[in-house]
């Protein structure tokens, strides 16, 4: 059986309210971001060649 003294439930909720409220101010950074991917290439035909130097 385990005892858990009132000093160890206080310190035990103290860190998981700091956790909920660090996690709560990370997720919030990273919904202001915003990340786009733009190639400066316009009406031009890009072709990626995947084949292996042995068949070329």
């Amino acid at each position: 059986m385990i005892i858990i003294g009132k000093k160890r439930i206080i310190i035990l909720s103290l860190l998981a309210v700091v956790s909920i409220f660090a996690c709560s101010i990370v997720t919030k950074r990273k919904e202001n971001t915003v990340e786009t991917v733009a190639l400066p290439v316009t009406n031009k035909v890009i072709v990626l060649d995947a084949r292996t130097w042995s068949t070329r």
